[in-house]
């Protein structure tokens, strides 16, 4: 990559989280909440898009899924990887898609989605003869579930944000 294209990537994350920043103090204010002081000034997380750049969450640790206005308490990647992939799989129609993909879909050494846990090093369980494979980074989990397997099932995962602890 090239030094230009770097630092358009900086600058494309950093307005990012300051859009991101300016539309969370905006609903709120709209909102009027009652939200303590310190979620209020943003010491304690910050909220993304989960379709922002996934490197902006590597080395950053999950507080929340939110979908819409339903915020779920999470402390792991995996954790908002299967909150996700539950949601998508409580639809029917994604249901029959992903059950269809198993088998469909792998990565270097080892199958991503599966109708086993055998040959997966950390599967997580979606459902009944569904299991997702999760031993990733980050990066490369959430990027995975988003373009390998959501876009694929045609799952719209714009609306779902994901809430980081802000370093300290």
């Amino acid at each position: 990559m090239n030094a230009i294209q770097e630092i358009q990537n900086i600058r494309s994350e950093i307005m990012l989280k300051v859009d991101t920043a300016f539309a969370e103090l905006i609903r709120k204010l709209e909102s009027d909440s009652d939200i303590s002081e310190r979620r209020w000034i943003g010491n304690y997380e910050t909220v993304y898009p989960i379709t922002a750049n996934a490197a902006i969450f590597k080395g950053k640790k999950p507080t929340a899924v939110i979908f819409g206005d339903e915020r779920i308490d999470v402390g792991k990647w995996k954790t908002v990887v299967g909150e996700i992939m539950r949601r998508c799989n409580a639809d029917s129609e994604k249901h029959v898609s992903l059950m269809n993909l198993r088998g469909k879909i792998s990565g270097r050494e080892r199958v991503i989605l599966a109708k086993e846990e055998d040959k997966m090093r950390s599967p997580m369980k979606i459902s009944e003869n569904l299991y997702i494979e999760t031993h990733y980074d980050t990066e490369t989990l959430l990027r995975t579930i988003m373009t390998r397997i959501l876009d694929m099932v045609d799952y719209d995962y714009s609306c779902i944000k994901v809430a980081v602890r802000n370093a300290e």
